[in-house]
């Protein structure tokens, strides 16, 4: 049970600083560890350990871990499919992955919502907010959230230094006030899912350092916190009759560790 932090009261348990970020990626399409997690909310994790005569050596895989976060129970069990690459599913067998991450820094906290009406002190008006605004250290790494195409890295009035990113044909993405855009992204450079785009910072109108990040479907703006976003495939239909059985004995194992 998290009565302060995923780090804290997960390394008081006896996991390994390492096992702990495994298990943060593994949900962070699902939760947003920044400003999801609560005291009282729940995880459990079944892993490998590693042993040589005696002795544990080093960290095997996670095999199933699940959280219970807000009422709600997020599960995830691993899969090698025929080629050996491993994945993580519910197990219904859909994918936990999906095309975007929840939030574009890892640890940070939002400060100022997607609204229709919010006073904008730098120009003393009320105007609409578009986007989520989180709180991080001047020089912080910010994260595509999702594979995409540079269509736009340089200055862009208020903004200040902004990078926007095209993600297929209906979604785009926004990251603003950066401190610095990251070393070789220009237009049309294609980046990865996770990587590092720019650093926080507080150019253009910003009253300290932040990143302001928005989200947008075929053109029009969409809160970033609870837009429904698209999934990964799921388990391949070959493999999901011997998956789901599998699933069962994992869920039933992370019950016992987390009965919610």
């Amino acid at each position: 049970t998290i009565n302060s932090s995923l780090y804290s009261d997960g390394t008081a348990a006896g996991l390994d600083e390492a096992v702990l970020y495994r298990l943060a990626r593994i949900f962070r399409w699902q939760i947003d560890f920044t400003r999801d997690i609560r005291p009282n909310d729940q995880f459990a994790v079944i892993y490998d350990e590693q042993h040589l005569d005696g002795r544990k050596v080093s960290n095997g895989p996670i095999r199933a871990a699940a959280f219970s976060v807000n009422g709600k129970t997020f599960r995830a069990v691993r899969h090698v499919d025929s080629n050996g690459t491993s994945h993580y599913y519910t197990p219904q067998g859909e994918s936990v992955k999906s095309m975007f991450l929840r939030s574009p820094i890892r640890f940070s906290r939002d400060t100022s919502h997607y609204t229709k009406n919010r006073y904008t002190p730098v120009i003393k008006k009320w105007r609409a907010h578009k986007g989520v605004d989180y709180g991080a250290p001047q020089g912080e790494g910010v994260m595509a959230t999702a594979n995409g195409t540079v269509i736009l890295a340089g200055r862009k009035g208020a903004y200040g230094r902004v990078v926007m990113l095209q993600h297929g044909k209906r979604y785009q993405t926004l990251y603003a006030h950066l401190s610095r855009i990251a070393k070789g992204l220009r237009n049309g450079t294609s980046v990865k899912q996770g990587q590092t785009i720019g650093y926080v910072g507080r150019s253009g109108l910003a009253t300290g350092p932040h990143l302001h990040y928005e989200f947008r479907v075929n053109g029009a703006h969409r809160n970033p916190l609870t837009v429904k976003l698209p999934r990964s495939r799921p388990v391949p239909d070959g493999e999901k009759n011997a998956f789901v059985k599998t699933a069962k004995l994992w869920t039933t194992r992370l019950e016992r560790l987390a009965p919610r």
